[in-house]
């Protein structure tokens, strides 16, 4: 059954839920990255989807009880997507700078949005919010291996596939339930690639409590609004959208950490909101 035709409120409650989602996302990336420092990669993941799972888990207490295999094949889907998502983003940024990482893995997201373009305008707007995540991160262009490119355009690749993926997944389940079940089937999985890098970083009291933010931080709050808005919010509307994120991070970096941007970067700021604010209004008109 096809989805509900949102209302243009709806379509801007959500959106604006999206960005606040976003800065949630760029508040835990900073204790991810000091987690990532003291352990490795495949542990933070792992620690940041097996919390998450527990604690939706014990909130929830979602029945196993009567899912049939569909049900479970979407949630392995959305499991998969999203620990690779992460995965793959955090060795692109131990291998290339942060914009530059950011710039390449929103390829992905974006190619979707013009797959899903209703109309050309839509295309348009996509290209333009591509346009401004370049002049964001251009500064970071530089340095570039092959590895880390590779690294950034897979986890574009699967982030493509967990906007997908949890599209499907949310109407399926009620609430975040599936979501609780994905972090959790996504955090066991995960668990041998960290338990091979740095077992010991699992008995470490400084790794766990940073874990325990960046689950809550990156994962239960974006991960949760994300869930929420794709019930509402057509796919490739959702994916341009997914543009406003470096221009979130570099927000927060202005006002939080005194950062400062080049022209160029604001020009791109510019661009990206705008380009987002277009396409938004393009599906409201529509609605």
């Amino acid at each position: 059954m096809p989805a509900p035709v949102p209302t243009a409120p709806r379509l801007w409650f959500f959106a604006v839920l999206l960005v606040i989602g976003m800065f949630s996302l760029e508040f835990g990336s900073a204790f991810a990255a000091m987690a990532i420092d003291s352990a490795s990669a495949g542990v933070v993941v792992t620690l940041r989807m097996g919390i998450a799972g527990l604690i939706l888990m014990a909130l929830l207490r979602p029945r196993l009880r009567g899912l049939s295999g569909s049900d479970w094949a979407w949630l392995g889907g959305l499991a998969a997507t999203m620990g690779l998502m992460n995965l793959f983003f955090y060795l692109s940024i131990d291998r290339i700078p942060l914009g530059a990482a950011v710039t390449f893995e929103l390829v992905g997201p974006l190619l979707l949005a013009a797959v899903r373009a209703r109309t050309p305008r839509s295309v348009l707007f996509t290209a333009l919010a591509f346009g401004g995540v370049v002049m964001l991160g251009w500064s970071g262009l530089r340095d570039l291996t092959v590895v880390g490119v590779a690294c950034a355009l897979t986890a574009g690749a699967f982030w493509a596939g967990y906007i997908l993926t949890t599209e499907g997944t949310g109407r399926r389940f009620t609430g975040q339930t599936g979501l609780a079940l994905a972090l959790t089937v996504g955090g066991l999985s995960l668990a041998p690639i960290g338990l091979v890098t740095a077992p010991s970083a699992f008995l470490d009291p400084w790794v766990l409590g940073l874990g325990l933010v960046v689950a809550v931080m990156s994962s239960i709050i974006p991960y949760g609004i994300d869930m929420a808005a794709l019930r509402v919010l057509p796919a490739g509307l959702f994916a341009t959208l997914t543009a406003l994120a470096p221009a979130t991070a570099a927000i927060a970096g202005v006002a939080i950490l005194g950062q400062h941007l080049s022209p160029l970067s604001w020009a791109g700021l510019v661009v990206v909101v705008a380009a987002a604010g277009m396409a938004l209004r393009e599906s409201a008109v529509a609605a």
